[in-house]
């Protein structure tokens, strides 16, 4: 029993040591790209607002408006 207690203790670590890893870098990154995630952000709501445009043309216009709006603040 002691084999398999070790075993499952060093298995257990390196998987405790490999999520703590991954949260240290998803912290490095959160402070990398601020501007990058923005981006994303404003592209998705870009084509969002061009798909549901295509079906209600003034909709679009006034979500556009508020958009910019919103994104100018």
């Amino acid at each position: 029993m002691t084999i398999v207690s070790t075993a499952a203790k060093r298995i257990e670590y390196g998987i405790t040591r490999k999520v703590l890893q991954r949260r240290e870098g998803a912290s490095d990154q959160e402070s990398i790209s601020p501007w990058a995630d923005r981006l994303i952000a404003i592209g998705a709501v870009t084509v969002g607002l061009l798909i549901v445009g295509s079906y209600i043309e003034e909709l679009l216009w006034a979500a556009v408006a508020a958009a910019t709006v919103f994104t100018l603040r």
